[in-house]
């Protein structure tokens, strides 16, 4: 199939999928592209696997991380693993939460 064709049927699946209308779009339908993974095509971590702080051997004293702290529970989600996942659903101290990046 050629790259026209190709777009046009991507088109019609993300606007069949989605509900998303491109009828006055101003770039012509046919020059739109994907950019992506399609819808959920980032798997959220649900269960993150927890261990503790001198176990994370997967991880460098240079690691960037962010960091949340509720109560007396502390989590650093490495950015390393959220460029894959984006979305960390978690409970900490009680509280579920949502790390995002």
């Amino acid at each position: 199939m050629n790259k026209i064709k190709i777009s046009i049927m991507l088109l019609i699946s993300f606007v069949i999928l989605t509900g998303f209308n491109t009828d006055n779009a101003i770039v012509p339908q046919q020059e739109i592209l994907s950019g992506g993974p399609p819808k959920d095509g980032i798997p959220a971590i649900l269960k993150p696997k927890i261990v503790a702080f001198g176990e994370a051997a997967y991880l460098t004293d240079l690691d960037v991380v962010i960091g949340v702290k509720i109560g007396r529970e502390t989590r650093a989600y490495p950015v390393k693993v959220l460029n894959w996942h984006e979305v960390v659903n978690d409970t900490i101290g009680g509280v579920d939460v949502a790390v995002t990046f």
